[in-house]
C-alpha cells in the first residue's frame, strides 16, 4: 500500500525542521501563507507551504518508529552477541531509543492526503515519545491505552508546515508530503485572520 511503501522508503536520519515552531515569524507564516490540501495535491510544482488540517486516520499496524542510536539518532541494527550497532558512530551500544517515522492521513474541508511524520512532529501530536507509546502498545489489559492514545490524536486541528516532493514508485508518479513543523491552532490568531479576510472582502466590494 502507498503509506507502507513511502514510510519504508523514507530516510531514517534525523530530519530537521526548516522553521522553529516557537518562532513568532515562523508561526505567523503558517497562518498567512497556507493553502488547502486540494491545492497541495493538485499542484505538482509546489515545494513548500502550510496547511490547517486534522489527522483523520492513523493506521495502527504500520511501522511507527525505528531503533535509533542515542548519540546520532541514526538507525541501529542488532550487534553480534548483544547490544546495537550504529554504522554512523561505528560503535556498539547496550541501549537504543525509538524515534517516530510514520504516516497519517490528513483531512480538511477540501480534500485529504497522506502525510509523513518524523520524531519531533509526531511527539507534538501524540504528546509522548516513541518509547512511551511503545510501552503502551506492549501493555496488556482490558483498557487499550495504545489505541486510546491514537484516538486522542485524531480530529484535533493543527497547523502544519510541509514540504512536497515528487517521486516515482513502480513507474507511477507520486507526491510525498512531509511535515516539517506542527503547532496547535491558536484560536485568537485564527479569529484575527478571519476578521482581516472579512475586512479585505468588504474593501474589495
Amino acid at each position: 500500500m502507498k503509506y507502507d511503501s513511502e514510510c519504508k522508503g523514507a530516510s531514517m536520519a534525523s530530519i530537521g525542521s526548516d522553521i522553529s515552531p516557537s518562532s513568532k515569524a515562523g508561526v505567523r507564516s503558517m497562518y498567512y501563507n497556507r493553502v488547502s490540501l486540494s491545492h497541495v495535491t493538485s499542484n505538482p510544482s509546489l515545494v513548500k507551504t502550510s496547511i490547517r488540517a486534522y489527522i483523520s486516520f492513523i493506521k495502527p499496524d504500520q511501522t511507527m518508529w525505528y531503533r535509533a542510536c542515542k548519540t546520532c539518532n541514526k538507525k541501529v541494527t542488532d550487534a553480534i552477541g548483544s547490544g546495537y550497532w550504529c554504522e554512523g558512530c561505528q560503535k556498539n551500544d547496550d541501549e537504543c531509543s525509538l524515534r517516530y517515522i510514520m504516516v497519517v492521513k490528513d483531512s480538511d474541508a477540501n480534500g485529504e492526503a497522506w502525510l509523513s511524520l518524523f520524531n519531533e512532529q509526531a511527539e507534538r501530536i501524540f504528546g509522548c515519545s516513541a518509547d512511551e507509546l511503545n510501552k503502551l502498545k506492549s501493555q496488556e489489559g482490558e483498557e487499550n491505552l495504545f489505541q486510546q492514545k491514537l484516538k486522542e490524536a485524531i480530529w484535533v486541528p493543527h497547523l502544519f508546515r510541509i514540504s512536497v516532493a515528487q517521486h516515482e514508485y513502480m513507474n507511477e508518479k507520486r507526491q510525498r508530503i512531509t511535515a516539517r513543523a506542527v503547532v496547535p491552532v491558536d484560536y485568537a490568531a485564527e479569529s484575527k485572520l478571519l476578521l482581516e479576510e472579512i475586512s479585505r472582502m468588504k474593501t474589495s466590494q
